[in-house]
Parts: structure tokens; C-alpha cells; sequence
């Protein structure tokens, strides 16, 4: 089985967050994400060696500079050429307070010897609750996808 980890850095500026006291502007929410495919599906175009599409989902965690740990997932789309191309993803990270944060990210990807990198791109904030009520606003995010070791007991 050829599962791969996701370690990437997020971080979602500008938002807008609604709670008790008072409300704060272009906040900046930094966080790593640790996840693992649960699911993967791939058609072979044909059009051309190596072009596949993809449907992914990844569950895992999002750790937070605090020492806060969320549960996160998300389903992403690829329409890759030899591991080059674009993606699509929905994520959410939900906290042990019933606080959850959902928000897309798109852009493009490159191949670079046994990893997948993700360079910067932008993010988009869905919707809050909780702690993230009335979230808004954009951010960047970059990662990389790297194989799990051998020998690795998940």
C-alpha cells in the first residue's frame, strides 16, 4: 500500500472572528497538518502518459502553536501529468470544544524526487463555529507530501 503523509503549514490571515469580548481583525491563525489518505481513487486519462485524475480524502491532525490539537480532514481533486498539476481541496479542522473551521485551498503542485511539494497558494476561509464563528477572510498554505518510511506501523 502506498499511503503518504501530508506535512504542510497553514496559515489563515484576515479573519474576522465573533465571540465573547471583543471582535479582532486580521487575526492570523497558524497551524501544521499531519494526515494520512484514508481513501484514493485514480482514472487514467489517456490523453497522454502519465495524466491521471484523482479523488482523495485525508484524515489526520491539525497542531496548533498552543499545543491544541484538532481532528482534521479533507477531499481533495487532482488533474495531475506525471505528478505535476492542479488540486482542489475542502478541509475542516474540528476542536475538542465543538469549535470547527472549514476552508478551501487550490493551486499547483510539482514533483521532487519521492515528494509532492504544494507551493504557496491561497486559501479561503468557508465558515466557522465555535471559537471560529463568523470566521472570514484568506490566507496561504504550502506543504509537502512525503512517502511514509519503510518499516513505518501505522
Amino acid at each position: 500500500m502506498n499511503q503518504r503523509r501530508v506535512s504542510g503549514v497553514a496559515a489563515i490571515a484576515a479573519f474576522v472572528l465573533s465571540s465573547l469580548g471583543p471582535v479582532r481583525a486580521d487575526e492570523v491563525l497558524s497551524f501544521h497538518f499531519v494526515t494520512n489518505s484514508s481513501s484514493l481513487q485514480s482514472l487514467e486519462v489517456g490523453d497522454r502518459e502519465g495524466h491521471l485524475l484523482r479523488l482523495n480524502r485525508r484524515s489526520g491532525v491539525a497542531i496548533f502553536p498552543d499545543g491544541s490539537v484538532g481532528a482534521s480532514q479533507y477531499a481533495a481533486t487532482n488533474d495531475y501529468i506525471n505528478g505535476v498539476g492542479a488540486y482542489v481541496a475542502y478541509c475542516n479542522i474540528s476542536l475538542s470544544d465543538g469549535s470547527a473551521l472549514w476552508f478551501k485551498v487550490a493551486g499547483s503542485t510539482k514533483m521532487e524526487e519521492a515528494s509532492t511539494l504544494f507551493p504557496e497558494t491561497q486559501v479561503v476561509v468557508l465558515r466557522g463555529t465555535g471559537r471560529f464563528e463568523g470566521a472570514t477572510g484568506e490566507g496561504t498554505f504550502k506543504g509537502q507530501l512525503m512517502p511514509l518510511a519503510l518499516g513505518a506501523n501505522l
